[in-house]
Order: structure tokens, then sequence, then C-alpha cells
């Protein structure tokens, strides 16, 4: 039984669902084996609690999806914004030396060298952006895939341990979509 002041916590710490998984998973394997049967009994009351709290964190998870699209696309704009200034400066730099026509050829090369460079470093740059948001995307579909399982093995077990014993589904609560 949960104290009063465990209900309520006006500052809760943030939970992950993967922690809240691991505590669903725990209260599966602590509860009770119904004699002769694969069934076991557990607290209702507390499995409905452990999928509330994961349906409410679910969001987080998305939300920081999200961000790693942001900053990929930061990253990108960023590399852009780079580029452009790095192409104007080579452009003014090879004005500033056309007064000869060896100057100007010198100033011409130059400025494609810089045009070359910063086009590479603006591909490297997409490309580690691309690469970065790719790696934490493929992290969360994991972490994601993993708390899904978690969470239909749950349920699984709970609609096993019902049939088993003969229960009608509760009314009221139940899966919510």
């Amino acid at each position: 039984m949960s104290d009063i002041s465990d209900e309520y916590d006006p500052d809760p710490e943030p939970v992950s669902i993967i922690d809240l998984l691991d505590r669903l998973e725990a209260l599966v394997n602590q509860s009770r084996r119904v004699p002769l049967t694969p069934n076991i009994v557990v607290n209702e009351e507390e499995i409905l609690d452990v999928l509330d709290q994961i349906r409410v964190g679910m969001p987080e998870e998305i939300k920081e999806a999200r961000m790693v699209l942001e900053t990929r696309e930061s990253r990108l704009r960023e590399a852009q914004e780079q580029a452009e200034q790095i192409v104007m400066a080579a452009q003014d730099r090879a004005e500033r030396l056309t007064d000869d026509h060896e100057v100007k050829r010198r100033a011409t090369t130059e400025a494609d060298d810089i045009l070359t460079d910063a086009r590479e470093r603006s591909r490297k740059m997409r490309r580690d952006a691309d690469d970065y948001a790719r790696e934490r995307m493929e992290e969360l579909e994991t972490q994601l895939s993993t708390a899904l399982n978690q969470v239909r093995r749950g349920l699984e077990t709970l609609e096993a341990g019902r049939e088993g014993s003969g229960e009608d589904k509760p009314k009221g609560r139940g899966r919510r979509r």
C-alpha cells in the first residue's frame, strides 16, 4: 500500500519509459502464481498506474526525436551560412586582387580553391549532421521498439491471467487508444 505523500509529488522526477517497463516487468515477476496453471495474480491498480505513466512519458520520447531533427536542421543552416560567408569572402578577395592580370589569375585560382574547399566543408558538415540525426533516430527507434514490446508482453501476461482465472474484463479501465 502506498502512503498519501507518495501519491502526490508536486515535482515528480521524470522517469524513463525503460524504467517504467522494468517496473511493469517486476510487478509481473513478483506476482503470485495460480497453482497448477501458468497464470499469475497481479495488482491491477499498480499495473494500470504504470501503463498510464508510460502513456504520459511517451510524448517526451517523441519530443526528443523532434529535438534531434531540429539540431540537424540547425547544423545544416549553420553549414550553409558558413559556406555562403566563405564564398562571399573569396569573391571579395578575388575582386580586390584584380588589378593586374597575373594577380587576377592567382586570385581566380585561389577563389576557386576556396570555393572548392567551402563546398567540401559544407558537404562534410551536411553528412555529419545527417549521420548524427540518423544515429539518434535509430537509438530512439530501438528504445521505443523495446518499450512497445515490453508493454505488449505485459498486456499479454495480464490477458492470460484473466483468461486462465475466468475473470471478466473490468469495466471502466482497460486498454486505451
